[in-house]
């Protein structure tokens, strides 16, 4: 077990999360401190109340240092898919002859790649190899100590806006935090979720979240494709309230009892329990159209950005499923898969008692910057 820890704070969209961990034993993390504060969120790539965001942070860190009791200089920052894009980049090297490929030959293409970027008001996060090639175009993802004369690369190259970057280093500055690392979050997800093996061939991973929704195609170590737009579960909140004429919280509380695999009579409600103790009977089949309604929205924008890549939907590519948007709904994953036409597995991160849809992007996190601090 290492004694390293990494602190890693996720931007969602509709809370920030901070997390401070190290590796422990058998895969698993071990988590110091946790904690997570609301906020106002992000749409279409801008902040809703960007000027309350030093404050939530602030607050947000307040709770961890109570539970870790040491400084924090140095944090992970996860980069939202709606603040990213992700551009493609074929590379290659020539040898004097013909030998064995090496690390450094690898670290080489991918600095070249990175070199031929230079995309306005974005930066990199990172330049992730798909797939390599030798000499006679044979196809590798493991090209070290193999002989060859030249070595090609395609490479995802990964980008964050930098107005996204240059607003959390002013806050992070005033905050105290001596050094910042951004990483793409719909990456580090994907490689968590999905292993080796699975990612040799396209692999589809879908996030919904509170708000924002991404879709990411996965090939090799890297994102071929990375779509963004802004609608989650959060907007089945709101049409729950605005339906049944009930509050937001009440609406909460109604999305936890809804059961979509459920088909009820005249007679069959939701009932709902007010603080005063009086009960509020909701129909079970208008609650559950009404979130029908809006995962139909969700999936069919999630059909569109997948055929911006795909101009046939490959019927082979896996798709994953990850976030708490649909994985919370009882019988959502079903009903979505319904949806886009295909079956659909959770994705998950191989962590025991974290193994849950909605801990994807975090324990991704998590794990891209222990790698990057050993």
């Amino acid at each position: 077990m290492s004694d390293k820890c990494v602190t890693v704070v996720e931007i969602g969209s509709s809370k920030l999360s901070c997390i401070v961990a190290q590796r422990g034993v058998n895969g698993i993390f071990n988590i110091k401190a946790s904690a997570s504060v609301e906020y106002a969120g992000f749409f279409e790539g801008e902040f809703v109340e960007k000027s309350l965001l030093e404050e939530a942070l602030r607050d947000l860190f307040s709770q961890v240092r109570t539970i870790y009791k040491k400084d924090i200089n140095k944090i992970f920052v996860g980069v939202p898919a709606e603040f990213s894009k992700v551009y493609f980049v074929k590379d290659q090297i020539s040898f004097k002859f013909k030998r064995a490929v090496k690390e450094s030959d690898l670290q080489k293409l991918s600095s070249q790649a990175s070199e031929r970027i230079e995309i306005e008001d974005m930066e990199i996060l990172s330049v992730s190899p798909i797939c390599y090639s030798l000499d006679d175009d044979r196809k590798t993802n493991a090209p070290i100590k193999v002989k060859a004369s030249k070595l090609s690369a395609d490479f995802s190259v990964v980008l964050a806006q930098s107005s996204f970057i240059q607003t959390f280093n002013k806050i992070w500055t005033k905050m105290g935090i001596q050094q910042v690392h951004y990483l793409s979050e719909p990456l580090c997800e994907a490689l968590m979720v999905l292993d080796k093996e699975e990612r040799e061939r396209t692999c589809i991973v879908i996030d919904v979240g509170a708000r924002s929704t991404s879709v990411a195609f996965v090939k090799g170590d890297g994102l071929t494709s990375l779509t963004s737009f802004s609608m989650g579960s959060s907007y089945i909140t709101s049409d729950l309230a605005e339906a049944c004429e009930i509050s937001y919280n009440d609406a909460k509380n109604l999305k936890k009892q809804i059961v979509l695999s459920l088909r009820g009579g005249e007679n069959d409600f939701y009932e709902l329990v007010s603080l005063g103790g009086r009960i509020n009977k909701i129909p079970l089949n208008y609650a559950n159209e009404v979130v029908s309604y809006r995962l139909e929205l969700i999936a069919k924008t999630v059909n569109e950005c997948i055929r911006l890549f795909a101009n046939e939907y490959v019927p082979y590519y896996p798709v994953y499923l990850c976030g708490a948007g649909v994985a919370k709904i009882k019988g959502g994953k079903d009903f979505f898969a319904k949806c886009i036409g295909r079956n659909i597995n959770y994705g998950v991160p191989p962590i025991p008692a974290l193994d849950k849809p909605e801990n994807a992007s975090m324990m991704g996190l998590v794990e891209f910057a222990l790698k990057e601090n050993d």
